[in-house]
């Protein structure tokens, strides 16, 4: 039983890191939308669904921590 804990345990924490990882790739991307003086309509539209994918990225790695936690 102990084995399969941890192994979830290492499965979330591979996911916490991608996340992670994705999290600031779009933090980056809407970093350079930002600096643009006005946004293009598609861009308007990439800025509407980074903000949401990194929304749920954020409420995903809370999930992960708090299972991690419970879990410890």
């Amino acid at each position: 039983m102990e084995k399969i804990r941890v192994a979830s345990e290492q499965g979330m924490g591979t996911e916490m890191e991608r996340l992670k990882a994705r999290h600031d790739e779009i933090e980056k991307r809407l970093s350079e939308l930002e600096r643009h003086l006005s946004l293009t309509p598609d861009e308007q539209i990439e800025r509407s669904q980074l903000k949401k994918e990194k929304l749920r990225a954020k409420d995903r790695l809370a999930q992960l921590s708090a299972t991690l936690r419970k879990a410890s």
